[in-house]
């Protein structure tokens, strides 16, 4: 099993390398794809036209493994990722294209993609933990709400080298050492890892390529599908490992909390549009108050964060811990955003 796990590791990241080079040659060859000199976004932290497709290189590997362990091993799980990760790539993608969707219409396409995952994957969050069980009409709006939030939580935190990247790849990190390398599952998260990977040496720390909204969308809804399978739905037959609902929060509190703190503060402080992007989150407050360099920006939220998502894999089945693992995250994240903020109105 370890040497087909290596083979299939080492397929996928070389299929990713090629995909990468390949999109960012023809991407400044043919001008596909490329950020616009005039794109004004909030959340641009670059000057130079850069290639904004990375997340073909990762869905291409990762879908041709979908395919063909679905021919071989047909499960649900294969198909939903499959039907679903396609529509919420595409929701992306066309954005990237530089043919800008509405937010209404992405949001519809976001939700119709998580649906089908729910549907045909036939998981969805009926335990929520501390013995709070869900009716499936409660629970499957409920888990279509979590997957288009996590979908536009990774895309929230994409905007430095390596930062989106790296926490995905740090979180499937954690789900392979908690999961039996013998489930069909943990092969999966191989591939995945290394068409991340294979994305990652392109983005950090130069930023020859980025994710894009294709990207960075479908990592969110693959993250968020993973976590609703394992921690929900029996595997192999048996609850192995026993993993707690709150499992998912903690291990992606960072990207969790910056969409719902985002949401609270543009819609209750501010008084704008939750979906109206700005310059306030976290990373880049971080970045033009005390950092100043986009890779180290990067770099210091995923040290900072990787305690977090590294003790939550070693209490993987304790809700409590897990919820106050949460907390304390919140608590600081809290402390450090005031003191920030604070520093920057005394600059003034």
């Amino acid at each position: 099993m370890d040497e087909m796990i290596l083979k299939l590791f080492i397929s996928s990241f070389l299929f990713s390398v090629i995909l990468h080079l390949s999109v960012i040659f023809l991407a400044k060859k043919y001008r596909l794809f490329i950020d616009s000199e005039m794109d004004k976004k909030p959340q641009k932290m670059h000057t130079l036209p850069t290639p904004r497709a990375g997340g073909i290189g990762i869905f291409a590997p990762f879908f041709w493994g979908l395919v063909l362990f679905y021919l071989y091993h047909p499960q649900p799980l294969f198909l939903g990722l499959f039907v679903g990760g396609s529509i919420i790539f595409m929701s992306g993608i066309i954005e990237d294209f530089n043919a800008s969707l509405n937010p209404k219409t992405r949001l519809i396409l976001q939700c119709l993609g998580a649906g089908f995952f729910v549907f045909l994957s036939e998981s969805y969050l009926s335990n929520l933990g501390f013995g709070i069980e869900l009716p499936a009409y409660i629970g499957i709006p409920f888990s279509i709400f979590a997957i288009v939030g996590m979908v536009n939580a990774l895309n929230i935190i994409d905007g430095f080298n390596g930062l989106a990247s790296g926490i995905t790849l740090l979180a499937l990190v954690c789900l392979y050492f908690l999961l039996p390398h013998s489930l069909i599952e943990s092969c999966l998260i191989v591939i995945l890892i290394a068409s991340v990977l294979g994305f990652f040496i392109f983005n950090f720390p130069w930023g020859k390529i980025f994710l894009g909204d294709g990207g960075a969308y479908f990592l969110g809804f693959v993250l968020a599908g993973l976590l609703i399978h394992i921690t929900q739905t029996p595997l192999n037959g048996e609850t192995t490992p026993n993993i707690s609902p709150w499992f998912g929060i903690a291990l992606l509190i960072y990207p969790f909390w910056e969409v719902i703190f985002s949401i609270y503060r543009r819609k209750f402080i501010r008084h704008l549009s939750p979906v109206q992007p700005d310059k306030l989150h976290l990373h880049t407050i971080l970045y033009k108050r005390f950092l100043k360099h986009n890779a180290k920006t990067s770099l210091f939220i995923v040290l900072s964060v990787s305690p977090f998502m590294i003790l939550s894999t070693f209490v993987s089945s304790n809700d409590l811990f897990l919820l106050l693992i949460s907390l304390a995250f919140i608590l600081i994240y809290g402390v450090i955003y005031s003191r920030s903020t604070l520093f920057a109105r005394k600059k003034r």
